[in-house]
């Protein structure tokens, strides 16, 4: 009670009153909740050393060093089997980039005598101009060189995404034409694999000009290719380094190429069906297409479909082991 019978009033407060936060505990579990969930389940005091994965730092730099040797082995016996007498034979698609130059003639140059390789004319693609198997003892290398039509562009960027190697044949003075720097253009935008640039005609002009035209053919590929070396294929000699270095040269991968099979038909044939039953009777407008030639890529499975540029996609009947080809002989020592 209030001296003098006055009623006691409540506190009220003022506009300066301290108001402190609620504590938010947010989406955490609580402790019952977890024990609830884990249903009398307790955690693992310690883990061991394997189950943590904790190797030590000898442990850990000797499987660096084992990645690193086995990705080196694996680029290595990659490009040694590149035209050896295990692998396939290396691809060598020459193109002209200009209308004046004559791929044929780079083509002639190097399958002549001088050169020291073995021609077969059976192991180029049949039915194409210029195209033949060469066997080289010297360098113990296989090549196969198809110079395909630049008329057709499709036809270009088709045997760019299959060889292993392209020559591009420049003009001496010029190096390459409109159509020719479009034709780059395309093979840049798909991927350019290994190559070689080549020039015909340098040692027919005259010593002054025959420096003028190195100066500008060289000003003019380092534009578009910095790292390139320009080969003049005027000569069986020149033809001999040509194709040292092709056989030598680090082999660009391309990621399109490297998951897929891809295979240059060397030899086509078709057998047309008679009938759906196999007796006689008109013919189904079906039939077999035998294909012959090397798979390059990832290995080729027979439940796979593969795709005929053009045509589309086919089932694959059967795939037989090839005849044994040309090796190159081994060169022995008398010493």
């Amino acid at each position: 009670m209030a001296a003098g019978g006055e009623q006691q009033q409540a506190h009220r407060p003022g506009t300066y009153k301290q108001k402190n936060k609620q504590h938010k505990h947010g989406k955490h579990r609580t402790k019952g909740e977890i024990g609830r969930e884990n249903k009398g389940r307790v955690a693992v005091m310690a883990l061991t050393k394997k189950q943590r994965r904790e190797t030590r730092k000898m442990d850990r730099r000797n499987k660096a060093n084992q990645l690193r040797r086995n990705k080196k082995d694996l680029v290595l016996t990659e490009k040694r089997k590149l035209g050896s007498r295990d692998g396939p034979p290396h691809l060598v698609a020459v193109i002209a980039l200009h209308a004046e130059v004559d791929a044929g003639a780079v083509t002639k140059i190097l399958r002549g005598e001088g050169v020291g390789g073995v021609v077969h004319e059976d192991q180029g693609v049949t039915g194409a101009k210029d195209s033949f198997g060469l066997v080289l003892p010297r360098f113990k290398q296989r090549f196969i060189f198809y110079r395909p039509d630049t008329a057709d562009l499709h036809a270009l960027l088709d045997v760019a995404k299959i060889a292993d190697s392209l020559v591009f044949v420049l003009e001496s003075t010029e190096g390459w034409d409109s159509y020719g720097e479009y034709c780059l253009s395309c093979f840049f935008a798909q991927g350019l694999p290994s190559h070689a640039l080549v020039c015909q005609g340098v040692a027919d002009l005259a010593v002054k000009k025959r420096s003028e035209s190195r100066r500008v053919l060289s000003r003019l590929v380092e534009s578009h290719f910095p790292d390139a070396r320009l080969f003049p294929v005027d000569s069986e000699q020149d033809a001999t380094l040509l194709l040292r270095h092709l056989s030598a040269q680090k082999q660009r991968r391309l990621g399109f190429r490297s998951r897929r099979s891809h295979l240059l038909a060397q030899r086509a044939t078709y057998i047309p069906n008679t009938s759906q039953n196999g007796g006689g009777g008109p013919a189904t407008g079906l039939g077999t297409l035998c294909v012959s030639g090397y798979i390059r890529g990832s290995p080729l499975q027979v439940n796979r479909l593969v795709h005929i540029t053009g045509h589309g996609d086919f089932q694959l009947s059967q795939i037989d082991a090839p005849p044994l080809t040309p090796r190159p002989p081994a060169v022995h020592n008398n010493n």
